[in-house]
């Protein structure tokens, strides 16, 4: 607990928010101009889960150097 300060608490919840804004709206976009089939929606779902996550790492190593 002596470890921990408020600034490690904020920063971890400014980083969620921004990860689950950016996973949300890349995931509307993908639905969004999925064709409407089952293919079609397996396929914007593995492009929703490769985006988002080279999107998080991408925002993890730029939000970590605007807080140091």
């Amino acid at each position: 607990m002596n470890a921990v300060e408020l600034r490690d608490i904020r920063e971890g919840f400014i980083k969620s928010v921004v990860f689950g804004v950016t996973c949300s709206l890349v995931a509307v976009y993908e639905g969004y101009y999925a064709e409407p089939t089952a293919e079609g929606v397996g396929l914007a779902t593995t492009r929703t889960v490769v985006t988002s996550a080279v999107l998080i790492l991408m925002l993890d190593y730029i939000l970590t150097a605007m807080f140091l």
